[in-house]
């Protein structure tokens, strides 16, 4: 459930202080620098062994971009709403004396950020009644009696004791008082609760020796540290430049470095640049690749050897090698004879035609509909599919078939075309021919080879559901049937992505079949298409009147004779009348063009059968009669000529034991036969959970295998298998380690599997590392199918770089990006310092005893003081979504939290609790069944740990996050710990019937089952809510995480008579808050209300520690 991330801008404001059960909408309103390092083997586990980190020398600078896409968007901040905080010394303010509750959103995974007690404001109100003002007329100025004096200073006594005798019989200085007309709060006066009965650790110096401050921080264990920078000599050693070189850009005045603001950081400024490569999986030669001069749209064939000779000047040419002007831009025209704007391609199996897609309106995440056109290489010709260009576009996916293997016949050596429209499967037996029609039923409803939106969203992550085999005889499918899924409708309120204020009198509504937990899944079906049968067709009768045999891949049913009871429990959880109907299937994979592996598992993800189907001549087949074929999505047309094929059950998993807590839904299955088409047998490598806890790379000897064969094993986890050299004998990936936040690229070699000797006597070896693992880095690698070079995508934490490296000699590299430029630009902008550490929990441990320690980035300012004279409000940003990840060491100079840091001087601290991922199935399964209650404990505990750190101004902490992060930001609120004086929760879900099926029920399960579950994981408006302002945001148009849900939590606010919280609508915004500005509005908005909560980030001396919250 990640947000995605685009930009829009317009938005409205509702502010709680007005009236709590009224609120009032207003409108608008090649150098390193050296890098500190712990070392490997002190940076895995979870222990509270503080061990001093090392400096290594620089290393080699590089590129990569940032995934965060829409941080362009213009426009400043409104501050025409009202907020709650402004003063108002007038006594008689009902609000006054109130916490404030808040709710905002962000882009990648949570945010989160620290609250303040209304203390201030409380004293005011009671400052009010203790001072007699001026009498008004024509009397004298009116002196008060000594009785009526007395009289008021008892009622002060009462006014000051009621409050004071709560907080003494009560766990914290707030609590709330009910009434029958709703809640009424009462705030202590005094230190802020933050500080209350938490003693601050020594200070120690902010380098190696002192740990980065961290030294008698005994929880504390850090992994690595970046440097920040506050002058061009600390610029210059952070960046390897010379001082000449970083000051040669215009600075502040010559000397000093820039700050930054709003518009560097989300504008684009510092956001690394990366090549576009694409390799070529059809050439037959190694190292090739295509790219585009998008200047002219005219697409190269190059391969890397003669990239490197043009580039660099260095090295020869290999034989055969060179650079091609492969197609021109202006030989690419469309039906009028226009060069066609086409804005992504896909090369044939034969190089002999180009697949252009143009016009591509996006639908969710990853889905669009284009128009599709067929350009020949040789003959310049280009041709729409699907019927021609029309407008809007219609066809929702297309790819070209492999070649046919075991044909040698020219005619089979044309490439096909598979494409969706209307939801309809279609085949071009070659470019030119008719299409053929496989499948009639497709509606608005009925989803053939794409899938529906919960699919997409939250098992496959793609636009496609359909698999060719490697041969390319066959063609594998999956049909969703929406019609019992309900119906979530939206309003659309201005129909003009770009221009504001384009309202219609009536409203124009998105609807969309959006499964929650307890209601009916769409129906999803296998099926299988056999493509010899309509080449075979075509070349006698053309296209249009073919009707391929249609085959339904079926789900064994039943138990397994003979199988153990084990088997039974999984196989009696996915079969029977009551849910069947019910089954995910999560992931299909060829091993070879006659056998097919499915995995499926049950709705709850409690269970997962992978499936072997034999789809050659040799499998079980069955012909389907009469009204058989119903249920399996077979249309009527057909249904006589369908025809069964049954599956064999190879391997089963149970997460209901063990504590595993839920299968995951990923696509990990990976084919040896399919990297040497030599190679015989069905062999395979996965991604399982070793016996130990941990995911490891593993292989399964053939199809029918369930005993795997671990590759890898570990305190660490293997995060990607990325390429598979079945010549070579090796397999390549990236992990999780040296420590969490870093990715690795490393090879394994793979044991003998033509030989059941060969499996049986391997044992595991240490990985080889392709990148230096002593150095903190976050690495990704696209590898050239053929295996022989690839490209490492070096992503942080220093200047992201890309390079080509290759496989047999790897002193052989040519750089694609090395972000000079942007290194250069970087070190003219003051930069924080990052610190990431494992910080153990006091008393809280895994179900195997061993200490829960979370993991923690601290960002800190550019001349941060760890002396404790200084002292910073810390916000602490979090997601912590099941399995997911925010403390990584990547590039993150195009950060919000970056302009926080250095510009208004506060800590960010992003924290990584229970449930997340890369940590091992005991923390990451701790959440199943109970979401948002051992995250919000993970955190709270972890910001009272940091509270007692000696620069940290424990009175000035908060919490924030979007999507999953803003709801966790709301359930640490929740728990009233005393710790957070501000919160900030963007698009949260606030109870989980309100969100998908599929994610929801993979972790909280049933419903029914878990009733008490799905009320204790909901957020409730308890005292926290009503002591700790709040900035509440949400898109009205998020496809996601619907507005219903802080519709409900603002609801909930109401009846409570809660006040202190903020909340801004952004109309028709998505998730990712892009509508007209949205983006950038929401960054200003959410600074401001920080500013106008905090003030001044640093104070210093006396100052230090005072804890009064503005307004």
């Amino acid at each position: 459930m990640p947000p995605s991330y685009p930009d829009y801008r317009h938005g409205d404001s509702i502010d709680s202080d007005r009236t709590a059960s009224d609120a009032t909408l207003d409108d608008e309103k090649r150098r390193a620098p050296p890098t500190r390092y712990r070392d490997d083997e002190n940076a895995i586990d979870s222990s509270t062994e503080d061990v001093a980190a090392q400096t290594y020398p620089p290393r080699g600078g590089g590129d990569s971009r940032s995934g965060r896409p829409g941080r362009n968007g213009r426009g400043t901040a409104s501050r025409d709403d009202v907020d709650s905080d402004d003063d108002d010394d007038d006594a008689n303010d009902d609000d006054a004396g109130t916490g404030k509750l808040r709710l905002d959103e962000e882009e990648e995974v949570g945010l989160m950020q620290l609250d303040r007690d209304g203390k201030s404001s409380m004293a005011r109100k009671r400052r009010g009644s203790l001072f007699l003002g001026k009498r008004r007329g024509k009397g004298r100025r009116g002196i008060a009696s000594g009785g009526f004096l007395v009289f008021v200073g008892v009622l002060a006594g009462f006014a000051l004791a009621i409050p004071l005798l709560q907080w003494l019989s009560s766990s914290g200085p707030y609590e709330v008082d009910s009434t029958a007309g709703g809640s009424s709060v009462h705030a202590s006066q005094g230190k802020p609760p933050a500080a209350s009965g938490v003693a601050k650790v020594p200070a120690s110096s902010n380098d190696g020796g002192g740990h980065w401050g961290l030294a008698h921080f005994e929880h504390a264990r850090v992994n690595f540290e970046v440097p920040g920078w506050d002058s061009v000599a600390e610029a210059a050693a952070g960046t390897g430049l010379s001082e000449s070189e970083v000051s040669s850009f215009k600075t502040a005045d010559g000397k000093d470095l820039m700050p930054l603001d709003l518009d560097i950081v989300l504008g684009g400024t510092l956001r690394p640049q990366r090549e576009d490569l694409t390799w070529s999986a059809e050439d037959p030669d190694v190292g090739v690749f295509s790219h585009v001069d998008w200047t002219e749209r005219d697409i190269y064939i190059e391969d890397v050897t003669h990239a490197r000779k043009d580039k660099l000047g260095e090295g020869d040419v290999a034989k055969g090698g060179g650079k091609v002007l492969y197609v021109e831009g202006k030989d690419v025209l469309d039906h009028n004879n226009h060069k066609l704007t086409w804005t992504s391609y896909k090369i044939s199996p034969d190089m002999k035609w180009v697949m252009f897609f143009s016009s591509e309106q996006k639908q969710w995440r990853y889905s669009q509909h284009a128009n599709v056109w067929l350009h020949s290489v040789a003959d310049k010709k280009t041709t729409a599919i699907g019927g021609g260009p029309s407008w809007p576009p219609t066809i929702s996916y297309a790819a070209w078939a492999p070649l046919r293997r075991q044909r040698t016949d020219a005619a089979s050596q044309t490439p096909g075309v598979a494409y969706v429209q209307g939801n309809n499967l279609f085949f071009i037996p070659k470019p030119g021919a008719l299409p053929v029609q496989i499948t009639n039923d497709g509606d608005a409803t009925i989803f053939n080879a794409v899938p529906d939106w919960v699919y997409e969203e939250e098992v496959f992550s793609s636009d496609s559901a359909m698999w060719f085999s490697p041969g390319g005889s066959k063609l594998v499918f999956l049909r969703f049937d929406e019609t019992k899924v309900p119906i979530y409708e939206f309003p659309v309120y201005n129909p003009d992505p770009f221009m504001s204020g384009k309202a219609t009198p009536y409203l124009e509504t998105t609807k969309m079949r959006y499964p929650k937990p307890g209601y009916p899944n769409p129906l999803v079906s296998a099926h299988m298409v056999d493509l010899d049968e309509i080449y075979d067709a075509a070349s006698r009768q053309g296209g249009a009147a073919i009707r391929s045999t249609p085959f339904v891949l079926a789900s064994p049913g039943g138990s397994t004779v003979g199988a153990d009871k084990a088997a039974n429990d999984v196989d009696a959880a996915l079969t029977g009348p009551d849910v069947a109907d019910e089954r995910l299937v999560t992931e299909v994979t060829w091993l070879n063009d006659d056998e097919l592996l499915v995995r499926e598992t049950d709705r709850f993800s409690d269970v997962m059968r992978l499936v072997l189907y034999q789809l050659g001549k040799g499998g079980k087949r069955r012909r389907q009669r009469g009204g058989e074929g119903e249920g399996n999505g077979v249309d009527a047309a057909t249904r006589d000529k369908a025809i069964d094929v049954e599956g064999r059950v190879v391997r089963r998993d149970d997460a209901r034991k063990d504590g595993k807590g839920w299968i995951r839904a990923a696509q990990t299955l990976e084919p040896l036969s399919h990297h040497d088409v030599g190679l015989k047998g069905s062999a395979y490598l996965d991604i399982v959970v070793s016996p130990l806890g941990y995911r490891h790379l593993a292989l399964y000897g053939s199809s029918s295998s369930d005993e795997p064969v671990f590759l890898t094993a570990g305190p660490w986890e293997v995060d990607e298998l990325v390429h598979v050299d079945a010549r070579r004998r090796r397999a390549y990936f990236t992990a999780a380690r040296p420590s969490p936040a870093e990715r690795h690229l490393y090879s394994v070699d793979l044991p003998d599997w033509s030989v059941p000797s060969g499996l049986a006597s391997y044992s595991v070896k240490e990985p080889e590392p392709l990148t230096d693992h002593s150095r903190p880095g976050y690495y990704s690698a696209n590898f050239d199918p053929k295996g022989a070079y690839y490209v490492l995508d070096y992503k942080g934490p220093d200047v992201p770089y890309q390079k080509v490296v290759g496989v047999d000699n790897s002193t052989w590299e040519m750089t694609l990006e090395d972000n000079s430029l942007l290194r250069q630009i970087s070190s003219q902008y003051v930069r924080p310092q990052s610190v990431f550490y494992n910080l153990t929990l006091n008393g809280t441990t895994l179900p195997d005893g061993s200490p829960v320690a979370v993991s923690v980035k601290e960002l800190r300012p550019h001349d941060f003081d760890a002396s404790g004279r200084t002292q910073y409000p810390v916000l602490v940003q979090v997601y912590g979504g099941p399995d997911s990840q925010m403390v990584a060491g990547k590039w993150d100079r195009a950060d919000w939290h970056q302009y926080l840091a250095t510009t208004h001087r506060y800590i960010v601290c992003t924290i990584d609790a229970r449930g997340t991922g890369f940590r091992g199935q005991a923390y990451r399964a701790s959440v199943a069944g109970n979401l948002g209650d051992v995250e919000a404990r993970d955190v709270n505990a972890a910001a009272r740990l940091i509270s007692s750190l000696p620069y940290v101004d424990a009175g000035r902490m908060g919490v924030w996050g979007w999507s999953y992060g803003g709801y966790l930001s709301n359930k640490v609120v929740e728990r009233n710990e005393h710790l957070f004086n501000l919160s900030m929760s963007v698009a949260p879900v606030t109870n989980w019937r309100f969100y998908d099926s599929v994610y929801t029920e993979r972790y909280m399960k049933s419903t029914t089952a878990n009733a008490a579950g799905y009320e204790h994981a909901g957020v409730h408006v308890a005292n926290g809510h009503l002591n700790v302002p709040i900035l509440l945001a949400h898109g009205t148009a998020d496809d996601n995480v619907h507005f219903q849900h802080s519709a409900h939590l603002i609801d909930m606010l109401t009846k409570a008579r809660a006040r202190g919280w903020r909340f801004r609508m952004f109309t028709d915004s998505a998730h990712s808050m892009q509508m007209r500005g949205a983006y950038r509005e929401l960054y200003e908005e959410m600074t401001e209300w920080l500013v106008s909560k905090w003030g001044k980030g640093a104070r210093v001396g006396d100052e230090a520690g005072k804890a009064s919250l503005k307004g």
